[in-house]
């Protein structure tokens, strides 16, 4: 038996509130005390979790107390803590409020606990731990804030219905938006959708829409024109203009059902919001926000591209310098090291987005063996001190190499993210070529 904060009563009973709080009262009746209830069992809980680490109970809640307020009021504390618990626990926002404040003096439960422990066995302190960091990690976590997009349309007599997604929490109903001029949009939820259609007909006209393009074409006569369009490349670009676009293609921008009435003609666009055709037959971009549809939310046509690639950035770079490591020590436990190392941090990298710090460790398991082969292999081939500069030189180059074209490409050229691609790979190859081969002439015999 031992005298133990997290197996006080007090801190149990946080325990048991957060997670019915969390899990059961904020979906029955959420609002102002449901939220404040997790922030106090919150603040009376996590000292006696930190102080598992820290053994300084003052401190502890001090840290807890003055992390709390930051997070609370501060922009920059608010971001620091989404972006901690995002690489833990995936997509998540932890919000500023400063009513939230209201919930400190719970510390002060936190700390009358600590001064009043109670003897507990091990056994029960092992069971109280783990679902104690997952509740704090659950209350921490706020929904994640999806991007808004046009997921379908329709008319119904004379109105045109829009169905959209996304925003706070992205629950499974969806929000559609009725109009009758284009102008004045009504708010409500849609429980269904209909299938979406690529061709809608008036009796002496029709308007379609070419899937995943930004495009209306208008039928008169059996005869085609387009009336509407984003050139491919702009759209391109747009397609990856969001910050945290959850589509494993990276392409949601583009047509996907087209409707119209007499007055109307609306295209779906997915995240790049709708086109509209109004009464007069002048065509709109609107983007779609929280309370509805704005051409001010419509993303500038000359938005650049995001190309998040550091991941395979550090990966050339790594791989272009232990390149020319090898050829100038032409060492094999260089070239077995040097394949661990560059196979632990890509994959590392690349579950770090699923499994947040699991994955990274996953590479790490992978990346240090291999450093020490490669620090062995280099000690017993014991090359010339300038291979160093040309180790350093190479892998910047080849980072750069995988850089500069879809650096070239969000702000114009080329065209298309497929380009930037293959042109990454192949000045990759001409930079790591160019590496080896000097690798191997700085370390050759004179």
């Amino acid at each position: 038996m031992r005298h133990t904060w997290v197996g006080q009563p007090q801190t149990v009973l946080a325990l048991v509130v957060l997670v019915v709080n969390d899990h059961m009262l904020k979906a029955a009746w959420p609002g102002f005390v449901t939220g404040k209830l997790s922030d106090v069992a919150g603040l009376i809980l996590f000292p006696a979790l930190l102080d598992l680490v820290i053994r300084r109970p003052g401190v502890s809640i001090a840290i807890t107390g003055v992390g709390f307020t930051l997070v609370k009021t501060t922009a920059a504390g608010a971001w620091l803590a989404s972006e901690a618990w995002t690489a833990v626990w995936g997509p998540s926002k932890v919000l500023a409020d400063p009513t939230d404040l209201l919930a400190l003096p719970a510390l002060w439960v936190a700390w009358w606990a600590c001064r009043h422990p109670v003897p507990v066995h091990k056994a029960v302190v092992y069971l109280v731990v783990p679902p104690a960091v997952l509740a704090v990690a659950a209350t921490s976590a706020a929904a994640y804030d999806w991007p808004y997009e046009a997921r379908n349309v329709e008319s119904a007599g004379d109105e045109i219905v829009v169905h959209t997604s996304g925003g706070y929490g992205h629950g499974d109903d969806t929000i559609a938006y009725r109009t009758r001029d284009g102008v004045t949009w009504h708010k409500w939820i849609s429980l269904e959708q209909p299938k979406p259609v690529t061709r809608a007909c008036l009796p002496d006209v029709c308007y379609r829409i070419t899937p995943g393009r930004l495009r209306v074409d208008e039928g008169r006569d059996g005869r085609w024109t387009t009336v509407w369009q984003v050139p491919d490349e702009v759209r391109d670009r747009l397609a990856r203009s969001h910050p945290e676009i959850p589509y494993s293609n990276g392409e949601p921008v583009g047509a996907v059902s087209v409707a119209v009435t007499e007055r109307l003609v609306v295209a779906a666009n997915g995240t790049d919001g709708i086109a509209l055709r109004d009464a007069g037959g002048a065509w709109h971009r609107l983007g779609l926000g929280p309370d509805g549809f704005d051409a001010a939310l419509a993303a500038p046509l000359t938005t650049p591209g995001r190309y998040d690639v550091l991941d395979h950035v550090a990966v050339a770079a790594l791989a272009a310098a232990l390149l020319a490591v090898f050829t100038g020590t032409r060492h094999p436990l260089v070239l077995i090291g040097g394949a661990l190392m560059v196979a632990g941090v890509r994959f590392g990298l690349s579950t770090a987005e699923d499994w947040g710090l699991l994955g990274l460790a996953n590479g790490v398991l992978l990346w240090l063996p291999g450093g020490g082969l490669v620090a062995w292999g280099v000690a017993l081939a014991a090359p010339p001190a300038r291979l160093a500069a040309v180790t350093v030189v190479s892998g910047l180059l080849g980072g750069l190499a995988v850089l500069a074209p879809f650096a070239g490409w969000s702000h114009g050229w080329p065209d298309f993210y497929a380009q930037a691609s293959d042109l990454a790979r192949v000045t990759f190859m001409v930079m790591a070529i160019a590496g080896a081969v000097a690798g191997f002439v700085t370390s050759r015999p004179r």
